[in-house]
């Protein structure tokens, strides 16, 4: 008689606190900007810049990365998830990317109070930081995941000139 699985990464969710701390050259308090989603674990990394990009109000899409064990952009000691791309070229002590397409939520193995970050955009470096709320909700059954729970804070433009007449 197969046994039952309490929870499976089909059924639950984690949920993500994700805090703006920067972009265009601007330092946002922090909590000011924040968006706080359920995911369900066997979410990727991909998914999850989707629902970023659609939580923040983002409607031109660029490069992306999510890094581990770094709290800056670029850091060449953090492990670095994104869209690898195999151009022949790198710097030296460069890291490699990893393809955040085939990496989900429960195989980073996150804990309550763990904190990884997010870069959108190689230019105007759009800075954010991810806590682990939870990672053992149940997922309601018939609901479409991710969902966002709460919004603090109005998100910028992605361009601030996008308010100038040209």
């Amino acid at each position: 008689m197969p046994t039952q699985k309490t929870f499976s990464n089909n059924n639950v969710c984690i949920r993500l606190r994700i805090t703006l701390l920067s972009g265009m050259g601007t330092d946002f308090e922090d909590d000011n900007i924040v968006r706080v989603i359920d995911m369900r674990a066997k979410h990727t990394l991909d998914q999850l810049h989707a629902m970023i990009f659609k939580i923040f109000d983002r409607d031109d899409e660029h490069m992306y990365e999510f890094t581990f064990g770094a709290d800056r952009p670029y850091s060449s000691k953090a492990i670095r998830y994104g869209i690898p791309i195999d151009d022949g070229f790198s710097f030296p002590n460069e890291t490699k990317v990893r393809d955040a397409a085939h990496t989900t939520l429960a195989s980073l193995e996150l804990k309550p109070g763990d904190v990884f970050y997010y870069l959108f955009d190689f230019g105007d470096d759009w800075w954010h930081r991810i806590t682990v709320d939870s990672v053992d909700i149940r997922a309601t059954p018939g609901r479409r995941y991710p969902v966002l729970v709460e919004k603090i804070g109005e998100s910028p433009d992605q361009y601030f000139m996008d308010d100038v007449d040209e």
